[in-house]
């Protein structure tokens, strides 16, 4: 079992700087899990305890079941792949590959074989003769992949391996990382700022905000059910949309008031809301729930609203319209060819099957 835990994991960089804080997290045996968050979090912090190239403050960090606070990183049986891949210039892909092992005096036949079944499953065979110099940043990234592979560790250790590469490398390396998962089937702990990559890769995904755990979940779990508005417009692109209102109860509803606009909203809401009458709360609702001309039948739960367009952002096969709705800034989704002009007066359909609601001062989902 190479299970990994974390159990109130602790990390402070001098008096007042608290990277980590109290972070419970448990890694299950062959598990691909993403630390996502924007920097500053915690994620790399957390990720360089479980490698052994930080020590930890207060808390336990297991491995297969073993406490290995005090275990030197060589002998964590993990490896990890870095930001800017740490290849030896001076040494060729193979002697990159095979460095680690010839440190532990693994046979030549034992290194040669490893090295050789990392590089097919790699697609990299034909550059094992050449230097890093003459690579591209995702051959590099390979190889530095490859290092890690020969190894044949426990645990997998990512920190951001694909933010030095171009966006369609990324998003090649991304199918190419989730397939070697798939095939080795070994515990893996990945390190991201990009929610997209957390969204495609991870089997879970651990939001992290401060230091502090925000949500672990399944990804569609994240994306439908947040539960802080941090967590809500974290993930997701672009963001969610959140309007600033109260609640105020009419003679049969309740109507969410913004100020300029109300929006009558649907009964199975009425619960979870009831005791937030009169009281400041965040409405949200994602882009693709904004609807602009859209011809697919409408849920029952929509409600109409004015908005005014201030940019339109054609993508190819959808357009974000970013658009001023009373008081407030909203972006649609749309993927209509008829696109609406800069200033132009616009109605907007919103899907309120999908809305969420969170308080103003917590933040927390009231859903």
């Amino acid at each position: 079992m190479a299970t990994v835990e974390l159990k109130n994991v602790r990390k402070t960089f001098g008096r007042n700087v608290i990277a980590v804080d109290r972070l419970d997290l448990e890694v299950k045996d062959k598990e691909f899990m993403v630390l996502v968050g924007p920097s500053g979090c915690g994620k790399s912090t957390s990720l360089r305890m479980v490698a052994g190239l930080e020590e930890v403050d207060e808390g336990e960090i297991s491995i297969g079941g073993k406490l290995v606070n005090d275990v030197p990183a060589k002998d964590r049986d993990i490896a990890m792949v870095f930001q800017n891949y740490a290849l030896y210039p001076h040494m060729t892909a193979y002697q990159n590959m095979a460095f680690g092992l010839r440190l532990r005096k693994y046979p030549q036949a034992e290194i040669d074989k490893r090295v050789r079944e990392a590089a097919e499953i790699l697609g990299i065979s034909e550059l094992l003769h050449r230097k890093p110099k003459a690579l591209s940043g995702g051959e590099s990234q390979r190889v530095a992949v490859g290092r890690a592979i020969v190894r044949k560790p426990k645990v997998f250790l990512f920190d951001e391996p694909l933010s030095n590469l171009d966006a369609k490398l990324r998003v090649q390396m991304r199918a190419e990382i989730s397939k070697l998962h798939a095939r080795l089937k070994a515990t893996t702990i990945y390190v991201t700022h990009d929610q997209l990559e957390a969204m495609t890769m991870g089997e879970r995904i651990a939001v992290m905000r401060d230091g502090l755990l925000q949500q672990v979940d399944q990804p569609l779990q994240l994306y439908h059910k947040p539960t802080n508005k941090f967590v809500a417009g974290f993930i997701g692109s672009p963001t969610m949309n959140f309007i600033e209102g109260i609640i105020e109860k009419t003679e049969n509803s309740l109507v969410f008031d913004e100020g300029l606009l109300k929006i009558e909203i649907p009964s199975r809401y009425y619960k979870s809301l009831n005791r937030y009458i009169g009281k400041p709360l965040i409405f949200g609702l994602r882009p693709e729930e904004v609807h602009y001309l859209d011809s697919a039948e409408y849920r029952k739960e929509t409600a109409e609203i004015p908005a005014t367009v201030d940019v339109v952002e054609p993508m190819g096969n959808e357009a974000f319209l970013h658009l001023i709705a009373g008081k407030s800034r909203l972006v649609a989704s749309t993927r209509t060819s008829t696109l609406p002009q800069m200033g132009e007066k616009i109605k907007l359909t919103l899907d309120l099957s999908r809305a969420h609601f969170f308080d103003k001062e917590t933040e927390v989902s009231l859903l």
